[in-house]
C-alpha cells in the first residue's frame, strides 16, 4: 500500500529553485515597473500632442526631452534637398522614409520627415516620391527625437550626397554642410493629413504596456510553477510492503 507523503528535502533541488524563484519574481516586478513607465511615457507624449504648437521661432534645441513636441511650421519645402531613409519596411513593402528640407519665413530650416515611399523592383528603379507644390504651406509636425543628440559623423568620414540621397541614418549636420544652411537638430515627423505626408507606421512605443503586464504575469506563473515543482520533489509517497 502507499504511505502518506513524507518530506525528503534536496539541498540542490531547493537551491536551484530558489534562484529560480526569485529572478523570476523580479523579473516579473520589472515587467510592472516597464508597463508604469510606458503609461507615463505615452500620458505624456499624448498631453504634449494636445497642446498648442510651437512656431519655428519657439521651439528649442536644448535638452533630453524635446520629443513629441508640437510644431507648427510656415514657409517652403526644398524639392531638391531630400534624404532617402534605407531599409525601412511598411506593410510588407521595402521602401524609403522621405526627409525633405523644410525653408520657415522666421529664416530657420527644418528637416521633415514626410513619411514611407516604396522601392521599385531594384534599387536603381527611380522612386516615385509625390511632389510638393512650390509655394507656401502651413504644416504641423513633431520633434522627433532618438537617443538624445542627433547622430554625427566625424568631417573626414562625412561622404557627398547627390540628392535625392539614398542613407542609413539621417545625420542632419552632415546636410548642412552639404547645403550650407544652419538646420534643426532634430527631424521633425510630419502629421498625418497634412500637406505632403505620406503612409507611415510611428508607434509611441514598440512594446504597449498591456504587453508588459502580460510579461509580467508570464513571470509570476513561472514562479509558481518553480513552487509546485519544488513541492513535487519533496514530498513524495513512498510504498510500503
Amino acid at each position: 500500500m502507499m504511505s502518506s507523503p513524507t518530506f525528503n528535502h534536496n539541498w540542490r533541488v531547493s537551491i536551484f529553485c530558489l534562484v529560480c524563484l526569485v529572478a523570476f519574481i523580479k523579473l516579473g516586478f520589472w515587467q510592472l515597473d516597464r508597463q508604469e513607465e510606458k503609461r507615463v511615457l505615452m500620458a505624456d507624449r499624448e498631453a504634449r500632442q494636445q497642446g498648442p504648437s510651437l512656431t519655428a521661432s519657439e521651439v528649442g534645441t536644448e535638452g533630453s526631452d524635446l520629443g513629441g513636441l508640437p510644431v507648427l511650421l510656415s514657409g517652403f519645402f526644398h524639392d531638391d534637398a531630400t534624404l532617402l531613409l534605407d531599409n525601412v519596411v511598411l506593410d510588407g513593402s521595402v521602401g524609403f522614409e522621405v526627409h525633405q528640407l523644410f525653408a520657415d519665413f522666421s529664416g530657420r530650416y527644418f528637416l521633415i520627415n514626410r513619411g514611407f515611399v516604396p522601392m521599385g523592383r531594384t534599387r536603381g528603379d527611380p522612386l516615385d516620391i509625390p511632389p510638393t507644390r512650390s509655394q507656401q504651406v502651413q504644416i504641423v509636425g513633431t520633434v522627433y527625437q532618438r537617443g538624445g543628440a542627433p547622430l554625427r559623423l566625424r568631417q573626414s568620414e562625412s561622404p557627398e550626397w547627390t540628392f535625392p540621397a539614398i542613407v542609413q541614418y539621417v545625420d542632419v549636420s552632415q546636410l548642412a554642410r552639404q547645403i550650407n544652411k544652419e538646420v534643426y537638430p532634430y527631424v521633425i515627423r510630419l502629421n498625418e493629413g497634412q500637406h505632403g505626408a505620406l503612409p507611415r507606421f510611428w508607434p509611441d512605443t514598440v512594446i504597449p504596456p498591456e504587453k508588459h503586464l502580460g510579461y509580467a504575469i508570464q513571470w509570476f506563473t513561472m514562479a509558481a510553477t518553480v513552487i509546485i515543482l519544488w513541492l513535487f520533489f519533496c514530498f513524495r509517497k513512498e510504498q510500503e510492503l
